[in-house]
């Protein structure tokens, strides 16, 4: 391709991708507020941005970082509103991960399922199929669970059979 071509074809490819980036993995409401201003590191073995329909598909053993916050998946997709801002991010995987610490005085939560929604617009993450949430040592597993993150409110229910499972250890004492 022409040098012309691709210096009008970089600037709104990477401004799209860096916007889809910065917007996705800021959730304030489940975030050291330091997360927002660290540097966002992402790899991946391949990159599909098709700015059309405003989605970007990441594959292949794929990890973005942003602070506290670490995704790892096989596949991301990050889907956008014209105004690149994020609408839906999706990481499917065996499992996905999203982990983060939501304060300094509270241990990192880390979740796992095959499939993670999370939508910006109303702080969910969507956790389905062999869905799990971990923190300081208590779990919540279940078939799919809904988690609020405005309003900390976790939703778990069965399917097919599959029942919800937690698993809370005991306060340990401090010693005189």
């Amino acid at each position: 391709m022409s040098e012309p071509f691709m210096n009008r074809v970089k600037l709104p490819f990477l401004a799209f991708l860096a916007s889809s980036l910065l917007l996705t993995l800021a959730t304030p409401a489940l975030a050291l507020p330091e997360d927002r201003n660290q540097v966002i590191r992402g790899t991946a073995d391949t990159l599909v941005v098709d700015q059309k329909i405003g989605e970007s598909t990441y594959s292949g053993s794929v990890r973005i970082e942003q602070g506290s916050l670490v995704i790892t998946a096989d596949i991301i997709k990050v889907r956008t509103r014209p105004d690149g801002s994020p609408d839906k991010i999706v990481a499917t995987g065996s499992p996905a991960r999203f982990q983060q610490q939501p304060s300094l005085d509270q241990k990192v939560i880390v979740a796992t399922a095959k499939s993670i929604t999370y939508t910006p617009d109303n702080e969910h993450l969507l956790l389905v199929e062999e869905a799990a949430i971990e923190q300081d040592g208590q779990v919540m597993k279940a078939p799919h669970i809904n988690y609020d993150l405005i309003n900390e409110v976790m939703k778990a229910k069965q399917i097919d059979g599959a029942r919800v499972d937690i698993y809370i250890p005991p306060k340990t004492e401090a010693k005189h």
